[in-house]
């Protein structure tokens, strides 16, 4: 396979972001770009110089032909597009997250197996290359011993978006996702979870905390207060080390002695949206070689594993 022809349907921010990369990747020409209703889908089409563009994704297979798509459509629609993706067979990478709760995530899984359909699901901060040399950092002297993630949210602000009531009241899928899914990238398979929520000031749960085991018996431990100010930190602990990623695009090491050293971000990381270029690359390359998706990526049985632990923690919505 020389050439992969690639269609993207979604045309929103996230989009825009993906099709910056796509078009920097060798060996990848975009066929198509398809949406519903976003106004926007022309504009980007001028602006990445792609000749076919649908409305509608059926007539968009009638008339094309591609090896692989991207979903990039929103959280509301986004469940269903996968859905027709994978089952007619056409390699998936899905922006997360994977659905609003489990049953829609081993729903989309379902398919795929019957389908026998590579995918793949965008967790992109697993490509960080500062969550990846983070990781090597604290491994290169033994193993992980804790993983602290601190994930604040500000509901009230996230209510002002233009997002239905069930994305607003499932906001630990919906964007929680981002922290909780460190957890298992930097922990691996959870064994057990130790999880209370509270309501404080919304109508719904707005602070989160957890501890948890991996099964290589490190501990994991989750903090999240949705109406104090703060940001994204994990914090990893090791032999002699620690590592501190604050904000989750920047990080430093500090060793026992008390030397600090930054983590060098790589170029791409700087030059488009953090961890697409490497996600993308990651995704096409599967599909030009025919190899399945695994560590770092996440394909739908290891992103359903993650929706889990979010069930666990408090995604329960009650």
């Amino acid at each position: 396979m020389s050439r992969l022809k690639v269609a993207v349907i979604g045309a929103g921010d996230i989009a825009a972001k993906h099709l910056e990369v796509l078009t920097a990747l060798d060996g990848t020409e975009i066929v198509a770009l398809c949406n519903r209703g976003h106004p926007r889908i022309y504009g980007l089409a001028e602006r990445f110089n792609i000749r076919q563009v649908f409305t509608d994704c059926r007539r968009m297979w009638n008339e094309t032909s591609v090896d692989a798509v991207l979903v990039l459509a929103s959280v509301a629609n986004a469940v269903e597009v996968a859905g027709d993706c994978l089952g007619r067979g056409i390699p998936t990478l899905l922006e997360k997250p994977p659905g609003l709760s489990v049953p829609e995530a081993r729903g989309l899984l379902d398919i795929a197996s019957a389908t026998h359909c590579l995918n793949m699901v965008g967790l992109n901060r697993r490509f960080y290359s500062v969550m990846q040399r983070a990781r090597e950092a604290i491994l290169e002297v033994g193993p992980l011993v804790s993983v602290v993630v601190e994930a604040p949210e500000r509901l009230a602000e996230v209510k002002a978006w233009s997002h239905p009531d069930e994305v607003i009241r499932r906001l630990l899928f919906f964007n929680g996702i981002h922290c909780i899914d460190l957890l298992r990238y930097f922990g691996g398979d959870v064994g057990e979870v130790h999880a209370c929520s509270s309501r404080w000031f919304e109508d719904q749960k707005d602070s989160f905390g957890a501890v948890m085991r991996f099964k290589s018996g490190a501990m994991g431990h989750y903090i999240a207060n949705w109406m104090s100010p703060g940001r994204w930190t994990v914090n990893l602990y090791g032999k002699g080390r620690r590592v501190t990623i604050a904000p989750l695009e920047q990080g430093v090491i500090v060793d026992g002695d008390g030397e600090e050293r930054p983590i060098q971000v790589s170029e791409v990381d700087v030059r488009f949206k953090a961890g697409l270029y490497a996600q993308d690359r990651y995704f096409l390359d599967c599909v030009r070689n025919g190899r399945r998706v695994a560590y770092p990526a996440a394909d739908l049985a290891d992103a359903v594993k993650t929706m889990e632990l979010i069930e666990a923690i408090g995604g329960d919505v009650a």
